[in-house]
């Protein structure tokens, strides 16, 4: 007897983006208009009104981008934190910073739900710089109240996640919503200049790639006396892969993006290894040490693409080693360094080199002045399909360090 068709909304989704891969994973351009977008509250010449959930490092980050586009007017009507002193130290320093563009009467929120008091405001966009778990439910609200999106990188901290959020963007797309997303190494101008060059062939067939994140190690975490687990993980939630996905999902998917970006496809498999750099890390771990977290500290995979390109991946958070972040793809012409946006032939001279400037800071800028410049023309815009694809990306790589086999990408969003 067959097994009954699951006509859910999750399984539909699977369905649609294994059968629709070749538009979902493509490397192009990430932004897709659509004929009416929803229109700011007061009009054309109203400022567009933005709320931010999540009061982190990146959320601040954000706001200085926001507040850096010169021909576009923004207020903000909503601030809001699990953790209330997050919610009212970012208001304090926004407050100081940008004063005439927070409105009186801004909301502050915090606590177990302190997305509905968002909700209820009159914003035109939410950004949602929250932890990777909150983001997919989150992000169906928002769109359920019809408000404009802008959602932190990765898109969730595990697979089925992520499958929900595309659900949440075929409703946005029908709502006119422009919903944007943080794979900000889109809008760089050099990265845009050298994988330009690549697309016409200039190092001739690609035939293999490496991409490395590696930095010094996370900062432990640390305990606020007398708080529940709960709220000890969600504090520190780059340590735990429920909240976070493990660093490779949270920080090097932005060099993945930027590989896929560049070879015009998602992997079709991956294996690799990962684990704890020493010792003593390994024994914190065995004995379940809290002031470690569960999270990885190195991992190393190879991706295979269904052409033949393989992907050398490296992701290292450990004190007193090699720290390099970037991304390079070898081809049967000559090599380009994407972060360096420059062209080498075969025998290590350099051929090209880009003239454009290269700053993750300044191209933030510059996919905030899209991102607002799209809502403001009601040109509604949604990148999540991309997104979606450069998160399971990340993923792929990750079951495979942490079940040590070989993982096809079609079984990962099939067990989802």
């Amino acid at each position: 007897m067959s097994k009954p068709k699951d006509n859910s909304a999750s399984s539909v989704a699977r369905r649609s983006f294994i059968k629709d891969s070749g538009l979902m994973i493509a490397g192009g351009a990430i932004g897709g208009a659509i004929a009416v977008g929803k229109a700011v509250h007061g009009g054309n010449d109203a400022p567009i009104k933005v709320a931010i959930v999540g009061c982190g490092r990146r959320a601040r980050e954000l706001s200085d981008a926001i507040w850096s586009v010169d021909d576009e007017t923004v207020q903000l009507v909503a601030l809001a934190d699990c953790f209330p002193s997050q919610t009212q130290s970012m208001y304090r320093s926004l407050k100081g910073r940008y004063p005439e563009s927070i409105a009186g009467d801004c909301i502050r929120a915090g606590g177990t739900d302190p997305l509905t008091q968002v909700l209820d405001s009159d914003a035109d966009i939410v950004y949602v710089t929250t932890p990777p778990v909150d983001r997919p439910g989150y992000f169906r609200r928002i769109v359920d109240a019809g408000k404009h999106v802008f959602l932190e990188k990765p898109l969730a901290a595990d697979v089925g996640g992520v499958l929900e959020t595309i659900e949440t963007a075929n409703a946005a797309k029908a709502a006119g919503l422009s919903v944007h997303v943080g794979f900000q190494r889109r809008y760089d101008a050099r990265y845009q200049d050298v994988i330009a060059r690549i697309g016409k062939g200039v190092i001739g067939t690609p035939v293999f790639a490496r991409a490395f994140c590696n930095a010094g190690s996370l900062r432990p975490p640390v305990r606020v006396a007398r708080e529940s687990e709960l709220d000890f993980q969600r504090r520190n939630w780059n340590h735990f892969q429920w909240t976070g996905g493990d660093f490779l999902v949270e920080q090097h998917v932005g060099g993945l993006d930027a590989i896929r970006w560049a070879l015009g496809q998602s992997p079709v498999v991956a294996q690799g290894q990962g684990g704890w750099g020493t010792l003593d890390t390994a024994e914190q771990q065995s004995t379940g040490d809290d002031r470690i977290g569960q999270v990885f500290d190195h991992h190393t995979v190879e991706y295979e693409f269904a052409d033949g390109v393989v992907l050398m991946s490296q992701c290292r958070r450990v004190s007193k080693a090699w720290n390099n972040t970037s991304e390079h793809v070898h081809g049967t012409l000559g090599r380009a360094d994407l972060s360096a946006g420059k062209i080498y032939a075969r025998d290590g001279s350099v051929i090209w080199k880009s003239e454009k400037p290269c700053s993750l800071k300044s191209a933030t800028v510059a996919q905030q002045q899209a991102f607002l410049r799209s809502v403001r023309r009601g040109a509604a815009e949604n990148q999540v399909e991309s997104a979606a694809a450069s998160t399971l990306m990340a993923m792929l790589g990750h079951q495979a360090t942490r079940t040590g086999k070989r993982v096809r990408m079609d079984k990962l969003i099939n067990q989802a």
